[in-house]
């Protein structure tokens, strides 16, 4: 396995493994990197071996609403889709532009049903091409959402809605977060997980790295 040693003054080491199967350790001088290997190979292993099943996964098409299509990029005025195949506009940002359409009229009934039944009242709505999170809430309770969420099937982009909500009582993630957010999504730990693979879908998926600019 290809491994990338970072050495920078921290109090522990931490192992990390990239989307793209490189192993990154982060650790002080002096650290024993190739004891430290050793003794999480086993997780190593198994890591390794999740990412290369994602890999197969994303190779399936692009991901849109849980399903997988062939990109196609034309001169279309907007996005539209066939039963294997989706179509996009060949500018990056009328792409972006029209997804964020599709994700906007999957979110904005699923916010307006979940702040009524959970009692909240979020402000302004974005969605943005995030890099790290899913969703975030500000102090103001303006509700921000990862043009991502688009590639994901609907249970789970309610999920999103419901925990970013749920943030408008504690912007925190306490046990009252999870008690409330457990309420209206009881299987919350599976969504979590399901997340997470999607994720890794998404970082190394072709189609999404040109809509993202990664190519």
């Amino acid at each position: 396995m290809e491994v990338e040693v970072r050495r920078r003054p921290v109090r522990y080491a931490r192992l990390e493994i990239k989307p793209d199967g490189r192993v990154v350790v982060t650790a002080p001088e002096g650290f024993d990197v190739e004891a430290f290997l050793r003794k999480h190979e086993r997780w190593l292993r198994n890591r390794l071996a999740e990412l290369e099943e994602v890999r197969k996964e994303a190779g399936r098409g692009f991901p849109l609403l849980g399903k997988f299509y062939e990109l196609k990029l034309d001169n279309v005025g907007t996005l539209e889709l066939e039963e294997e195949r989706l179509v996009l506009p060949k500018e990056r940002e009328r792409a972006r532009s029209a997804l964020k359409g599709l994700l906007r009229d999957k979110l904005s009934p699923k916010i307006a049903f979940y702040s009524i039944l959970m009692g909240v009242s979020p402000g302004k709505i974005y969605i943005r091409n995030q890099r790290t999170k899913w969703a975030s809430c500000s102090g103001r309770g303006n509700l921000s959402f990862n043009l991502r969420l688009v590639a994901l099937p609907e249970d789970l982009i309610g999920y999103v809605v419901i925990h970013e909500l749920a943030h408008l009582r504690h912007l925190n993630h306490s046990r009252e977060f999870w008690a409330l957010v457990g309420r209206f999504y009881p299987d919350y730990e599976r969504a979590r997980r399901k997340l997470r693979r999607w994720w890794g879908i998404i970082e190394v998926n072709e189609g999404w790295r040109w809509l993202e600019g990664r190519e």
